[in-house]
């Protein structure tokens, strides 16, 4: 089996949601279909930017479809089926293979104290439901410290399992997972701001938050990198962490659903209780935004 199956940039998609959690679906299908024509290679859903966590199954399940069905063929779908309960994560791995999406992904079991077992069967359960789809962990620290080489190494047992998505700045352990079956194993870069980093150390690819207001930027970026031009790839890093800098002293995810309503996205706010910003908030970091050139200078 060659596990290296998804490479280039894939925005982490945001979710546009109503007050009440119910999908917003002509402007999820205007995102989908306007990020595709960027150069980007896919998409991965309902992680932390996609906020999964938090929206009901069901939901969840309507936004893949609504995504698989406006999506072009060639998009490469990824789905984080997470939850706290396993007949949850069963139900959303089996539902990912049924709407033909092409990989799911799942941070490990999250708030109890689970053994190297108890993990590797978590995994192995989502691979029997949605019948050997292809599967990346996704080490996040929201879901607690990152797995040992060790442990990643006997996942490679499971049927579908080809390797995870990296959201950490440890990159030289980033780099120590990238040896696992003799480097057959598809790791994909997780943080924004080091993604140059994450490919120079061995990535295959990247996902991220703000790649769904700078898709362009990120894809020139890959670009660079694959054919030797550092120092370019470095400018387009730069370029992308003063907007990331300004995120993060905010909420990454808030301000990227703010900067798509300013584009006229209307995708709404964060699904509650996740975190939002005030009126104030938001005209603070507009005015911000709008000394660096404004919400169209970052594509």
């Amino acid at each position: 089996m060659k596990r290296i199956m998804f490479t280039g940039i894939m925005p982490a998609l945001l979710s546009p949601v109503n007050e009440d959690g119910s999908i917003r679906e002509k402007p999820l299908r205007r995102l989908v279909r306007d990020l595709s024509g960027t150069g980007i290679t896919g998409f991965y859903l309902c992680g932390a930017t996609g906020e999964g966590i938090a929206m009901a199954p069901e939901r969840r399940m309507e936004l893949a479809e609504i995504v698989k069905d406006e999506a072009p063929a060639e998009m490469k779908l990824i789905n984080h089926v997470g939850a706290g309960d396993l007949a949850t994560v069963r139900r959303l791995a089996r539902h990912s293979r049924e709407t033909g999406l092409d990989g799911i992904s799942s941070v490990p079991p999250f708030f109890f104290n689970y053994d190297e077992r108890g993990i590797i069967d978590y995994y192995r359960a989502m691979s029997d439901e949605s019948a050997g789809l292809p599967m990346l962990i996704y080490a996040s620290p929201l879901s607690g410290p990152l797995l040992p080489v060790s442990t990643v190494e006997k996942m490679l047992d499971i049927p579908g399992f080809i390797g995870m998505k990296f959201t950490n700045p440890n990159y030289y352990l980033l780099s120590r997972y990238k040896k696992i079956g003799g480097g057959d194993i598809n790791i994909i870069n997780g943080p924004d701001e080091t993604c140059l980093l994450g490919l120079l150390m061995g990535a295959d690819g990247a996902i991220g938050s703000t790649y769904n207001v700078m898709p362009r930027l990120f894809v020139e970026l890959y670009g660079h990198v694959k054919a030797g031009r550092i120092a370019e790839a470095r400018a387009l890093q730069m370029k992308a962490d003063d907007l990331i800098e300004l995120m993060l002293g905010s909420d990454v995810i808030s301000c990227c659903k703010l900067m798509l309503d300013q584009r006229g996205y209307n995708v709404g706010e964060t699904n509650a209780p996740m975190k939002r910003l005030t009126a104030g908030q938001k005209a603070a970091f507009l005015a911000a935004l709008d000394q660096m050139g404004g919400v169209d200078a970052f594509v």
